[in-house]
């Protein structure tokens, strides 16, 4: 028993003694790993402190020249800065005569709903300019909804002098109407808020049933489970009248309504201010029609209609339509980041205000409120090239069975294009590089404007493709090396129009061309698939039809070539028979080649392009008395690139209002009152619309040696996949024009540029000597960091920068 007893003592000090070196191993462990811990943070500062200090960050020791500030005094080009704004708002309002409404805006009352600048008139602006003449005064458009009116309708008001107005007049078009129909006015958060609180809440309240069991979701009072709606416009041309009806497709109020819709749709009479008389004249259900929400009502009741069943969409990260990753494995396989892009010397470019100097180039940046991105006064080498470029409108028109996507022929100035330009992420909507501007827009709030951040993104990029390059590989053919990379100036903007988003970009090269490109990408919208929708689309997840439509976009592009005075020519490509029988011995051999034939455009019929595979050609601009030393014309020629052929019958129905479409390209002679080739008017206006653009055309002006202007049309169809979900991806849908120097350089005007890379022998009678690698640049930093930007940080300290708060 004694043995046992001092046996388990024995034990339990052993016991005592292995758990006494375990704890002291285990305080040994947490102290190493805390050491390590603090080792691995001193020498990650450390790093950092070497990186930044003794490498020191790209471009910290160069003047920065990037200043995008708002001016006092701005140029001739510069857009509406906030105090314009401000002080046109509170002249507007100090006018009795315009009765404006200072609180809650209704539709039936009178207020603003857009404001841009008026670039003066283009013989005063050139004076200015080029002459030394006076710089014309600066004045704005401001439209009007004069819903307090009997008839109510639109004003357009020039609103003059700026900063300071003291001046207001409806403006008198020698082409077009002014005051407009009120039926045609633009997209307005006022009206939807009406169509919501009154037409809507009507829906719920006659439909209450059919809503829950069909749809297990409302209008109003849903909670989480919600029902949203797309407008589609019933323009005038297919009603036949000048009134205001839209169809209105109905959707899952979920991440992202437009490919969640259910099989409602609401025909809707919005004629007039009145919105108490807003009615609802059609209702379809499930593919069957009924002409008031009461005879559904009744018909679903007494069990008269085919009852529908959907399933309200689990809104979770595993929803085809939500943007979280998902999918396996993940790739890259390991936690990498993606490339990056950097400036090792700073950026090359300058920035005052808005005007912009990249090496050769010169230009001036705007954002229009109605129409985008604009540039003028467009110069290289010192040489304008261009008065004016950008875009003039955006169209996607629909097809289908379904009377909602009939009706889905969107001309999307209807929702003040430049106004969606905003929020542009650093770092996938531009690089981290980039310097950003912000522009003003007009806001149906108390305050009547705001400050959209981020619109413009600046950058230069290195394409990843040599500009030129040519490699001589054997020595008796002298064996260099020559080549430069295609270094680039972007000025980038983002649209978002609803559900797509329209990335736009100004690209200038080195060598002296400037290109134009737009590029679509966002959601599709989508219906429910019926055996009816087969010929329109594919149906791309359950029950969701992916809906053919057509994309079409449309540019301004008033070229400048050694002055005003300019000729549009086209170098015709053409077969020609040529014999052989000089050098065939007699043969008389004929072989085909091809040649090409000047042809100049006389006037503006001549000059109505319309493409076609078997007589292609160039275009080219230049002025007649301006040679190189060859006596052939310095001249600059528009390259196209997405090219698109406008289907639709012409000068039917809808096609009326987007009638620039017809041609690919357009010349016209340069007048002020046909600035524009589209209106906000356009998706409502079809049956007479405000702006004919195929008028431009029709009076046939005379061309040669005039101030010529071209209009380019661009597009693509678009019958969406499976693979356009969540959203449709941008490779494949670049669409561009470019403008390119023909014959206007004795060479290319590239060969300045320190970018070039040249190889080549020590010398040449001994090619084993060795090499030499020429480059024409000495950094001021053999090695840098990219600079750091800490996006997720930004966004929480400034939400507004990217999310409505």
């Amino acid at each position: 028993m004694a043995e046992e007893t001092n046996f388990s003592a024995d034990q339990s000090r052993k016991a005592t003694r292995w758990r006494c070196i375990s704890a002291l191993l285990f305080v040994l462990c947490v102290l190493l790993a805390i050491v390590a811990v603090a080792i691995l943070v001193i020498k990650n500062n450390e790093l950092k402190n070497y990186k930044q200090n003794s490498v020191g960050v790209c471009g910290a020791k160069i003047k920065s020249s990037i200043d995008t500030s708002e001016p006092d005094d701005p140029t001739i080009f510069h857009g509406l800065t906030g105090q314009e704004l401000q002080s046109i708002q509170e002249y507007m309002k100090s006018v009795p005569e315009l009765n404006i409404e200072t609180g809650t805006l209704k539709l039936n009352s009178s207020y603003i709903i857009g404001i841009d600048y008026i670039v003066p008139p283009k013989s005063e602006v050139l004076d200015y300019l080029d002459s030394g003449g006076p710089k014309p005064a600066r004045s704005a458009l401001v439209i009007m909804l004069r819903g307090d009116l009997n008839p109510p309708l639109v004003e357009e008001y020039q609103v003059q002098p700026l900063p300071n107005p003291t001046n207001y007049e409806l403006i008198k078009y020698k082409n077009r109407p002014n005051p407009i129909p009120f039926e045609f006015r633009p997209f307005t958060a006022v009206e939807f808020k009406s169509i919501f609180d009154i037409l809507l809440k009507q829906v719920d309240d006659e439909l209450g049933d059919l809503l829950q069991e069909s749809y297990g979701a409302t209008f109003h009072n849903c909670g989480d489970r919600c029902l949203y709606f797309c407008p589609n416009v019933a323009s005038s041309a297919v009603t036949g009248r000048q009134t205001r009806m839209m169809w209105m497709q109905v959707t899952y109020a979920v991440e992202f309504y437009t490919v969640h819709p259910v099989d409602l749709m609401l025909y809707m009479n919005l004629t007039g201010s009145n919105f108490t008389q807003f009615k609802i004249e059609k209702v379809v259900y499930n593919r069957q029609y009924r002409n008031s929400l009461k005879e559904l009502a009744d018909d679903y009741a007494a069990s008269k209609v085919k009852k529908s069943k959907f399933r309200f969409p689990e809104e979770n990260e595993k929803l085809f339509s939500t943007l979280h990753r998902r999918g396996s494995p993940a790739q890259p396989g390991q936690d990498q980041r993606p490339p990056r892009l950097i400036e090792p010397d700073g950026p090359r470019y300058t920035i005052k205000h808005r005007y912009i100097e990249y090496m050769n180039w010169k230009f001036h940046v705007r954002m229009a409120t109605y129409k985008g991105p604009q540039i003028h006064d467009v110069r290289f080498a010192g040489d304008r090239i261009a008065y004016e470029i950008g875009l003039q409108e955006i169209a996607a028109f629909y097809s289908a069975d379904a009377p909602t996507f009939r009706m889905a022929q969107y001309v999307d100035s209807v929702a003040s294009i430049g106004t969606k330009a905003k929020a542009l992420v650093p770092g996938v909507d531009c690089p981290e590089t980039a310097a950003y501007m912000s522009t003003w827009q007009v806001e149906e709030n108390e305050k009547g404007y705001s400050r959209a951040e981020r619109s413009f993104c600046v950058f230069e990029l290195n394409t990843g493709y040599p500009l030129r390059r040519h490699h001589e590989f054997y020595a008796f053919r002298g064996g260099f090396y020559g080549g430069m990379a295609d270094s680039c100036l972007v000025v980038r903007s983002v649209m978002t129009l609803n559900n797509y988003d329209y990335v736009m970009d100004f690209i200038f090269h080195q060598s002296g061309i400037m290109e134009t490109k737009i590029i679509s990408t966002g959601y599709i919208y989508g219906g429910v698939y019926h055996p009816n929708e087969a010929q329109y689309g594919f149906e791309i997840n359950e029950g969701l039809h992916g809906t053919l439509h057509h994309h079409l976009f449309h540019f301004k592009a008033d070229l400048d070539i050694k002055g005003t005075m300019n000729r549009y020519e086209t170098l015709d490509i053409k077969p020609i028979n040529v014999s052989n029988s000089k050098w065939l011995d007699g043969l008389n051999t004929v072989q085909t080649q091809i040649k090409f034939d000047p042809v100049l455009k006389t006037s503006e019929k001549k000059a109505a392009y319309k493409f076609n595979f078997n007589t292609p050609k160039e275009h080219v601009f230049h002025n007649e008395l301006h040679k190189n030393s060859k006596r052939e014309s310095r001249a600059y020629k528009i390259q196209l690139s997405g090219m698109s052929k406008q289907l639709l019958p012409e000068d039917k129905l809808n096609e009326r209002t987007i009638s620039w479409a017809r041609y690919q390209l357009a010349v016209t002679k340069h007048k002020d009152d046909e600035h524009t080739s589209s209106s906000i008017y356009s998706s409502f206006d079809a049956l007479d619309p405000i702006v004919k653009f195929a008028d431009f055309i029709e009076d046939d002006e005379n061309l040669i040696d005039e101030d010529l202007v071209t209009w380019v049309s661009l597009g693509m169809i678009h019958i969406p996949i499976s693979e356009d979900l969540p959203l449709t991806q941008t490779p494949g849908k670049h669409l561009s024009f470019l403008l390119s120097p023909h014959n206007y350089f004795t060479e290319d005007p590239s060969m300045s540029s320190r970018d070039q890379v040249r190889v080549e022998y020590k010398d040449k009678d001994k090619p084993k000597d060795g090499v030499r690698v020429t480059r024409y640049f000495e950094s001021p930093e053999a090695q840098c960091v990219g600079r750091d930007f800490d996006f997720d940080a930004d966004v929480k300290e400034n939400p507004e920068n990217i999310l409505d708060v």
